[in-house]
Protein backbone atom coordinates (compact mmCIF):
# COMPACT_ATOMS: atom_id res chain seq x y z
CA UNK A 1 0.00 0.00 0.00
CA UNK A 2 1.04 3.60 -0.58
CA UNK A 3 0.28 6.38 1.89
CA UNK A 4 0.89 10.08 2.31
CA UNK A 5 -0.06 12.64 4.95
CA UNK A 6 -0.12 16.43 5.10
CA UNK A 7 -1.35 19.32 7.21
CA UNK A 8 -2.33 22.93 6.49
CA UNK A 9 -3.11 25.73 8.93
CA UNK A 10 -6.72 26.85 8.38
CA UNK A 11 -6.92 29.39 11.23
CA UNK A 12 -8.98 32.46 10.21
CA UNK A 13 -6.89 35.62 9.85
CA UNK A 14 -9.74 37.83 11.05
CA UNK A 15 -12.48 37.77 13.67
CA UNK A 16 -15.34 35.40 12.80
CA UNK A 17 -18.62 34.17 14.15
CA UNK A 18 -18.03 30.82 15.87
CA UNK A 19 -19.97 27.56 15.54
CA UNK A 20 -21.32 25.03 18.05
CA UNK A 21 -22.79 27.34 20.68
CA UNK A 22 -25.08 30.37 20.48
CA UNK A 23 -22.63 33.21 21.07
CA UNK A 24 -23.16 36.94 21.60
CA UNK A 25 -20.41 38.22 19.30
CA UNK A 26 -17.52 37.26 17.01
CA UNK A 27 -14.23 35.70 18.06
CA UNK A 28 -11.75 37.88 19.91
CA UNK A 29 -8.51 36.04 19.14
CA UNK A 30 -6.73 32.72 18.63
CA UNK A 31 -5.67 30.47 21.51
CA UNK A 32 -4.40 27.65 19.28
CA UNK A 33 -4.26 27.30 15.48
CA UNK A 34 -6.72 24.98 13.73
CA UNK A 35 -5.72 22.61 10.95
CA UNK A 36 -6.83 20.52 8.00
CA UNK A 37 -4.98 17.21 7.94
CA UNK A 38 -5.11 14.64 5.16
CA UNK A 39 -4.32 10.95 4.84
CA UNK A 40 -4.23 9.49 1.34
CA UNK A 41 -4.15 5.70 0.91
CA UNK A 42 -3.76 3.73 -2.33
CA UNK A 43 -3.22 0.14 -3.34
CA UNK A 44 -0.93 1.23 -6.17
CA UNK A 45 -0.07 4.26 -8.21
CA UNK A 46 -3.51 4.77 -9.77
CA UNK A 47 -5.37 7.71 -8.25
CA UNK A 48 -8.66 6.05 -9.21
CA UNK A 49 -7.79 3.35 -6.63
CA UNK A 50 -7.07 5.90 -3.90
CA UNK A 51 -8.94 7.15 -0.83
CA UNK A 52 -8.46 10.51 0.88
CA UNK A 53 -9.51 11.29 4.45
CA UNK A 54 -9.40 14.90 5.64
CA UNK A 55 -9.76 15.79 9.33
CA UNK A 56 -10.83 19.41 9.93
CA UNK A 57 -10.85 21.28 13.25
CA UNK A 58 -14.36 22.55 12.54
CA UNK A 59 -17.82 21.89 13.98
CA UNK A 60 -19.95 21.12 10.91
CA UNK A 61 -19.94 21.36 7.13
CA UNK A 62 -23.14 21.29 5.12
CA UNK A 63 -23.82 18.43 2.73
CA UNK A 64 -23.97 20.90 -0.18
CA UNK A 65 -20.59 22.42 0.70
CA UNK A 66 -19.02 18.98 1.11
CA UNK A 67 -20.29 17.82 -2.28
CA UNK A 68 -18.99 20.96 -3.98
CA UNK A 69 -15.58 20.72 -2.31
CA UNK A 70 -15.24 17.01 -3.09
CA UNK A 71 -16.15 17.63 -6.74
CA UNK A 72 -13.43 20.26 -7.07
CA UNK A 73 -10.93 18.05 -5.23
CA UNK A 74 -11.73 15.15 -7.55
CA UNK A 75 -11.18 17.29 -10.63
CA UNK A 76 -7.86 18.66 -9.35
CA UNK A 77 -6.41 15.48 -7.81
CA UNK A 78 -7.86 12.61 -9.83
CA UNK A 79 -9.19 10.96 -6.67
CA UNK A 80 -12.87 10.05 -7.21
CA UNK A 81 -15.33 12.15 -5.20
CA UNK A 82 -16.91 9.03 -3.71
CA UNK A 83 -13.48 8.17 -2.24
CA UNK A 84 -12.97 11.54 -0.54
CA UNK A 85 -14.04 11.82 3.10
CA UNK A 86 -14.26 15.24 4.74
CA UNK A 87 -14.49 14.67 8.50
CA UNK A 88 -14.97 17.56 10.91
CA UNK A 89 -13.93 16.97 14.50
CA UNK A 90 -17.09 18.74 15.77
CA UNK A 91 -14.97 21.40 17.45
CA UNK A 92 -17.27 23.95 19.11
CA UNK A 93 -14.68 26.76 19.06
CA UNK A 94 -14.01 27.16 15.36
CA UNK A 95 -15.47 29.38 12.60
CA UNK A 96 -19.20 29.23 11.83
CA UNK A 97 -18.90 27.15 8.67
CA UNK A 98 -22.61 26.39 8.34
CA UNK A 99 -24.36 29.07 10.35
CA UNK A 100 -25.92 26.43 12.57
CA UNK A 101 -25.99 28.55 15.73
CA UNK A 102 -24.64 31.93 14.59
CA UNK A 103 -24.27 33.81 11.28
CA UNK A 104 -22.18 31.88 8.75
CA UNK A 105 -18.57 33.08 8.33
CA UNK A 106 -18.98 33.64 4.59
CA UNK A 107 -15.56 35.17 3.91
CA UNK A 108 -13.86 32.26 5.67
CA UNK A 109 -15.93 29.73 3.76
CA UNK A 110 -14.85 31.28 0.47
CA UNK A 111 -11.24 30.41 1.28
CA UNK A 112 -11.79 26.97 2.85
CA UNK A 113 -12.35 24.84 -0.30
CA UNK A 114 -8.98 25.81 -1.79
CA UNK A 115 -7.25 24.91 1.48
CA UNK A 116 -8.93 21.49 1.61
CA UNK A 117 -7.98 20.74 -2.01
CA UNK A 118 -4.41 21.87 -1.27
CA UNK A 119 -3.98 19.54 1.70
CA UNK A 120 -5.30 16.55 -0.30
CA UNK A 121 -2.91 17.34 -3.16
CA UNK A 122 -0.03 17.72 -0.71
CA UNK A 123 -0.75 14.35 0.92
CA UNK A 124 -1.12 12.63 -2.46
CA UNK A 125 2.23 14.08 -3.60
CA UNK A 126 3.85 12.74 -0.42
CA UNK A 127 2.76 9.12 -0.96
CA UNK A 128 5.39 6.43 -0.40
CA UNK A 129 5.22 2.65 0.07
CA UNK A 130 3.73 2.15 3.52
CA UNK A 131 2.92 -0.42 6.14
CA UNK A 132 -0.45 -0.10 7.88
CA UNK A 133 -2.06 -1.68 10.92
CA UNK A 134 -5.11 -1.13 13.11
CA UNK A 135 -6.09 -1.94 16.68
CA UNK A 136 -8.67 -1.02 19.31
CA UNK A 137 -8.10 0.48 22.73
CA UNK A 138 -10.27 2.07 25.39
CA UNK A 139 -10.77 5.49 26.98
CA UNK A 140 -13.67 5.79 29.41
CA UNK A 141 -12.95 8.96 31.41
CA UNK A 142 -13.51 11.66 28.77
CA UNK A 143 -16.96 10.99 27.39
CA UNK A 144 -20.06 10.70 29.57
CA UNK A 145 -23.58 9.61 28.66
CA UNK A 146 -25.19 13.04 28.70
CA UNK A 147 -28.90 12.13 28.77
CA UNK A 148 -29.89 11.71 32.42
CA UNK A 149 -33.21 10.59 33.95
CA UNK A 150 -34.49 13.00 36.62
CA UNK A 151 -36.64 11.80 39.52
CA UNK A 152 -39.68 13.54 38.02
CA UNK A 153 -39.31 11.49 34.81
CA UNK A 154 -37.96 14.13 32.43
CA UNK A 155 -34.60 14.12 30.61
CA UNK A 156 -31.84 16.31 32.03
CA UNK A 157 -28.72 17.06 29.99
CA UNK A 158 -25.44 16.64 31.84
CA UNK A 159 -24.58 20.33 31.49
CA UNK A 160 -27.75 21.43 33.30
CA UNK A 161 -27.23 22.35 36.98
CA UNK A 162 -29.77 19.83 38.27
CA UNK A 163 -29.35 18.63 41.89
CA UNK A 164 -27.27 15.44 41.86
CA UNK A 165 -29.55 13.74 44.39
CA UNK A 166 -32.45 14.12 41.93
CA UNK A 167 -30.68 12.27 39.09
CA UNK A 168 -31.85 8.66 38.92
CA UNK A 169 -29.37 7.34 36.33
CA UNK A 170 -27.94 7.86 32.85
CA UNK A 171 -30.35 6.71 30.15
CA UNK A 172 -27.67 4.70 28.34
CA UNK A 173 -24.02 3.71 28.14
CA UNK A 174 -21.00 5.26 26.48
CA UNK A 175 -18.90 3.70 23.74
CA UNK A 176 -15.34 3.86 25.13
CA UNK A 177 -13.63 2.26 22.12
CA UNK A 178 -10.58 3.96 20.62
CA UNK A 179 -9.80 2.87 17.07
CA UNK A 180 -6.26 3.48 15.84
CA UNK A 181 -4.71 3.19 12.38
CA UNK A 182 -0.92 3.39 12.37
CA UNK A 183 0.94 4.17 9.14
CA UNK A 184 4.73 3.92 8.76
CA UNK A 185 7.13 3.81 5.82
CA UNK A 186 7.47 0.28 4.42
CA UNK A 187 11.28 0.43 4.26
CA UNK A 188 13.69 -0.53 7.02
CA UNK A 189 13.46 2.92 8.60
CA UNK A 190 9.74 2.45 9.47
CA UNK A 191 9.50 6.24 9.60
CA UNK A 192 6.19 7.29 11.22
CA UNK A 193 3.85 8.77 8.63
CA UNK A 194 0.62 9.11 10.52
CA UNK A 195 -1.80 8.06 13.25
CA UNK A 196 -5.54 8.17 12.57
CA UNK A 197 -7.60 7.70 15.73
CA UNK A 198 -11.34 7.38 16.28
CA UNK A 199 -13.21 8.11 19.52
CA UNK A 200 -16.75 9.33 20.16
CA UNK A 201 -17.16 12.58 22.08
CA UNK A 202 -18.14 16.24 22.06
CA UNK A 203 -15.18 18.64 21.68
CA UNK A 204 -16.75 21.42 23.70
CA UNK A 205 -14.69 21.62 26.86
CA UNK A 206 -14.55 25.32 26.03
CA UNK A 207 -18.20 26.35 26.19
CA UNK A 208 -20.10 29.20 24.58
CA UNK A 209 -18.42 31.61 26.98
CA UNK A 210 -15.18 31.09 25.03
CA UNK A 211 -14.42 33.52 22.20
CA UNK A 212 -10.92 32.29 21.29
CA UNK A 213 -10.36 30.00 18.29
CA UNK A 214 -9.06 26.60 19.38
CA UNK A 215 -9.29 22.96 18.20
CA UNK A 216 -10.33 22.01 21.78
CA UNK A 217 -9.18 18.66 23.17
CA UNK A 218 -8.76 16.74 19.87
CA UNK A 219 -6.22 19.33 18.74
CA UNK A 220 -4.35 19.00 22.03
CA UNK A 221 -4.33 15.22 21.65
CA UNK A 222 -2.99 15.47 18.10
CA UNK A 223 -0.20 17.82 19.16
CA UNK A 224 0.86 15.48 21.98
CA UNK A 225 0.86 12.43 19.68
CA UNK A 226 2.89 14.20 17.01
CA UNK A 227 5.47 15.10 19.65
CA UNK A 228 5.71 11.56 21.03
CA UNK A 229 5.14 9.39 17.95
CA UNK A 230 6.02 11.59 14.97
CA UNK A 231 4.10 11.84 11.72
CA UNK A 232 0.68 13.45 11.34
CA UNK A 233 -1.98 12.70 13.98
CA UNK A 234 -5.63 12.89 12.87
CA UNK A 235 -8.73 12.72 15.09
CA UNK A 236 -11.94 11.32 13.60
CA UNK A 237 -15.09 11.54 15.74
CA UNK A 238 -17.49 8.63 16.21
CA UNK A 239 -21.19 8.06 16.87
CA UNK A 240 -21.23 10.76 19.56
CA UNK A 241 -24.85 11.92 19.60
CA UNK A 242 -25.38 10.90 23.23
CA UNK A 243 -21.82 11.37 24.50
CA UNK A 244 -20.33 14.53 25.96
CA UNK A 245 -17.59 15.81 28.22
CA UNK A 246 -18.45 16.40 31.90
CA UNK A 247 -20.78 19.36 31.50
CA UNK A 248 -20.22 20.82 34.97
CA UNK A 249 -16.50 20.21 35.55
CA UNK A 250 -13.17 21.46 34.18
CA UNK A 251 -14.69 23.67 31.48
CA UNK A 252 -11.43 25.60 31.11
CA UNK A 253 -8.03 25.39 29.44
CA UNK A 254 -6.61 23.16 32.17
CA UNK A 255 -9.58 20.82 31.62
CA UNK A 256 -8.96 20.89 27.89
CA UNK A 257 -5.34 19.84 28.49
CA UNK A 258 -6.32 17.09 30.93
CA UNK A 259 -8.82 15.57 28.51
CA UNK A 260 -6.40 15.90 25.60
CA UNK A 261 -3.68 14.10 27.56
CA UNK A 262 -6.05 11.27 28.58
CA UNK A 263 -6.99 10.59 24.97
CA UNK A 264 -3.35 10.83 23.83
CA UNK A 265 -2.34 8.27 26.44
CA UNK A 266 -5.03 5.84 25.26
CA UNK A 267 -4.09 6.27 21.59
CA UNK A 268 -0.36 5.88 22.24
CA UNK A 269 -0.88 2.75 24.33
CA UNK A 270 -3.01 1.25 21.55
CA UNK A 271 -0.53 2.25 18.85
CA UNK A 272 2.27 0.44 20.67
CA UNK A 273 0.43 -2.86 20.15
CA UNK A 274 0.17 -2.41 16.36
CA UNK A 275 2.59 -4.15 14.02
CA UNK A 276 2.00 -2.51 10.63
CA UNK A 277 2.06 -4.71 7.54
CA UNK A 278 3.18 -3.74 4.04
CA UNK A 279 0.78 -6.34 2.59
CA UNK A 280 -2.53 -4.76 3.61
CA UNK A 281 -5.14 -4.03 0.96
CA UNK A 282 -7.53 -1.10 0.80
CA UNK A 283 -11.17 -1.64 -0.20
CA UNK A 284 -13.60 1.24 -0.62
CA UNK A 285 -17.32 1.36 -1.43
CA UNK A 286 -20.17 3.82 -0.95
CA UNK A 287 -23.94 4.02 -0.87
CA UNK A 288 -26.53 6.75 -1.33
CA UNK A 289 -30.15 6.73 -0.15
CA UNK A 290 -32.72 8.96 1.53
CA UNK A 291 -34.46 8.99 4.90
CA UNK A 292 -37.74 10.72 5.76
CA UNK A 293 -37.71 14.18 7.29
CA UNK A 294 -39.26 14.97 10.65
CA UNK A 295 -42.89 16.01 10.58
CA UNK A 296 -43.63 19.06 12.71
CA UNK A 297 -47.04 18.66 14.36
CA UNK A 298 -49.72 21.34 14.54
CA UNK A 299 -49.18 21.43 18.31
CA UNK A 300 -45.46 22.09 17.85
CA UNK A 301 -46.16 24.81 15.29
CA UNK A 302 -48.67 26.51 17.58
CA UNK A 303 -46.11 26.46 20.39
CA UNK A 304 -43.43 27.87 18.07
CA UNK A 305 -45.78 30.62 16.92
CA UNK A 306 -46.40 31.71 20.54
CA UNK A 307 -42.67 31.78 21.28
CA UNK A 308 -41.87 33.73 18.10
CA UNK A 309 -44.50 36.34 18.96
CA UNK A 310 -42.73 36.83 22.29
CA UNK A 311 -39.17 36.93 20.90
CA UNK A 312 -39.69 38.45 17.46
CA UNK A 313 -37.42 35.70 16.16
CA UNK A 314 -34.39 36.82 18.19
CA UNK A 315 -32.20 34.16 19.82
CA UNK A 316 -30.25 34.82 23.03
CA UNK A 317 -26.68 33.59 23.58
CA UNK A 318 -26.30 30.61 25.94
CA UNK A 319 -23.21 28.77 27.16
CA UNK A 320 -24.62 25.30 26.42
CA UNK A 321 -27.58 23.82 24.58
CA UNK A 322 -30.36 25.92 23.09
CA UNK A 323 -33.38 27.78 24.41
CA UNK A 324 -37.03 27.81 23.35
CA UNK A 325 -36.28 30.83 21.14
CA UNK A 326 -33.89 28.72 19.02
CA UNK A 327 -36.25 25.72 18.88
CA UNK A 328 -39.18 27.87 17.75
CA UNK A 329 -37.19 29.16 14.77
CA UNK A 330 -36.03 25.63 14.02
CA UNK A 331 -39.57 24.20 14.01
CA UNK A 332 -40.67 26.86 11.55
CA UNK A 333 -37.76 26.03 9.20
CA UNK A 334 -38.32 22.28 9.45
CA UNK A 335 -42.05 22.60 8.76
CA UNK A 336 -41.22 24.08 5.34
CA UNK A 337 -39.15 21.05 4.25
CA UNK A 338 -40.89 18.24 6.12
CA UNK A 339 -42.09 16.55 2.94
CA UNK A 340 -38.62 16.46 1.37
CA UNK A 341 -36.59 13.30 1.84
CA UNK A 342 -33.13 13.85 3.34
CA UNK A 343 -30.31 12.59 1.08
CA UNK A 344 -27.62 10.57 2.79
CA UNK A 345 -24.27 9.21 1.59
CA UNK A 346 -21.96 6.79 3.39
CA UNK A 347 -18.47 5.64 2.46
CA UNK A 348 -16.80 2.56 3.89
CA UNK A 349 -13.08 1.90 3.68
CA UNK A 350 -11.60 -1.34 4.96
CA UNK A 351 -8.05 -2.31 5.79
CA UNK A 352 -7.85 -6.06 6.39
CA UNK A 353 -10.33 -6.85 9.20
CA UNK A 354 -10.99 -3.22 10.17
CA UNK A 355 -13.68 -1.04 8.60
CA UNK A 356 -14.22 2.72 8.84
CA UNK A 357 -17.80 3.76 8.06
CA UNK A 358 -18.71 7.40 7.44
CA UNK A 359 -21.91 9.09 8.59
CA UNK A 360 -23.00 12.71 7.86
CA UNK A 361 -24.31 13.76 11.23
CA UNK A 362 -24.56 13.03 14.95
CA UNK A 363 -25.61 9.40 15.23
CA UNK A 364 -26.81 8.30 18.65
CA UNK A 365 -24.18 6.14 20.32
CA UNK A 366 -26.61 3.21 20.69
CA UNK A 367 -27.11 3.13 16.93
CA UNK A 368 -23.38 3.19 16.27
CA UNK A 369 -22.83 0.32 18.71
CA UNK A 370 -25.63 -1.66 17.08
CA UNK A 371 -23.85 -1.33 13.73
CA UNK A 372 -20.53 -2.31 15.28
CA UNK A 373 -21.93 -5.45 16.90
CA UNK A 374 -23.65 -6.66 13.71
CA UNK A 375 -20.77 -5.76 11.37
CA UNK A 376 -18.97 -8.63 9.59
CA UNK A 377 -15.61 -7.00 10.39
CA UNK A 378 -13.54 -7.72 13.48
CA UNK A 379 -13.42 -3.99 14.21
CA UNK A 380 -15.78 -1.33 12.85
CA UNK A 381 -15.37 2.37 13.55
CA UNK A 382 -18.06 4.97 12.86
CA UNK A 383 -16.70 8.19 11.35
CA UNK A 384 -19.29 10.73 12.44
CA UNK A 385 -19.87 14.19 10.97
CA UNK A 386 -18.38 13.26 7.60
CA UNK A 387 -19.32 14.61 4.15
CA UNK A 388 -22.23 16.66 5.42
CA UNK A 389 -24.56 17.33 8.30
CA UNK A 390 -28.09 16.08 8.95
CA UNK A 391 -28.16 16.79 12.68
CA UNK A 392 -28.94 14.29 15.41
CA UNK A 393 -30.32 10.85 14.62
CA UNK A 394 -31.90 9.51 17.84
CA UNK A 395 -33.40 6.10 18.56
CA UNK A 396 -37.17 5.68 18.74
CA UNK A 397 -36.81 5.19 22.50
CA UNK A 398 -34.98 8.49 22.91
CA UNK A 399 -37.60 10.31 20.82
CA UNK A 400 -40.31 8.99 23.15
CA UNK A 401 -38.27 10.21 26.15
CA UNK A 402 -37.72 13.69 24.74
CA UNK A 403 -34.84 16.00 25.55
CA UNK A 404 -32.41 18.24 23.68
CA UNK A 405 -31.47 15.99 20.74
CA UNK A 406 -34.97 14.67 19.91
CA UNK A 407 -36.29 18.24 20.22
CA UNK A 408 -33.77 19.53 17.65
CA UNK A 409 -33.61 16.53 15.26
CA UNK A 410 -34.33 16.82 11.54
CA UNK A 411 -35.12 13.17 10.81
CA UNK A 412 -38.27 11.10 11.18
CA UNK A 413 -38.65 8.38 13.84
CA UNK A 414 -37.89 5.65 11.27
CA UNK A 415 -34.52 7.05 10.19
CA UNK A 416 -32.41 5.08 12.67
CA UNK A 417 -33.62 1.67 11.48
CA UNK A 418 -33.05 2.60 7.84
CA UNK A 419 -29.54 3.86 8.56
CA UNK A 420 -28.63 0.65 10.38
CA UNK A 421 -29.93 -1.48 7.50
CA UNK A 422 -28.07 0.48 4.81
CA UNK A 423 -24.89 0.62 6.90
CA UNK A 424 -24.82 -3.11 7.41
CA UNK A 425 -25.57 -3.76 3.73
CA UNK A 426 -22.57 -1.62 2.79
CA UNK A 427 -20.31 -3.32 5.33
CA UNK A 428 -21.35 -6.78 4.11
CA UNK A 429 -20.82 -5.76 0.50
CA UNK A 430 -17.28 -4.56 1.10
CA UNK A 431 -16.49 -7.56 3.33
Amino acid sequence: MNAGTARIDITPDHDVWMEGMIRAHRSTGVHDPIFAKALVLANGSELSDTCAIVSLDLCVLSTADCRAIRAVAAKRTGIPADRIILAVTHNHSGPATMGLNNPRADAYMESLPAMIVAVIKKAAAAMVPAAVGCASGREDTISHYRRLLADDGHVVMNWEPWPAERIVRPLGEIDPEVGVMKIVAADASATPLGILFNHAGHPNVMSGDNYLITPDYPGRTEALLEQSLGGTAMFINGAQGTMDIDGLKDRDWAGRDRVGQALADAVEQTAQSIKPSAHTKLRVASTRYTVPARKISAKELDWADRILKQTGGAVKAVADGVGDDYKANLYLRLSKVQHQEIPLEQICLAVDDCAFLSFPGELFTEIGMQIKVASPFCHTYIMGLTNGYMGYVPTRTAISQGGYEPDTRQTDDAAAEQIVAHSLELLRRIA
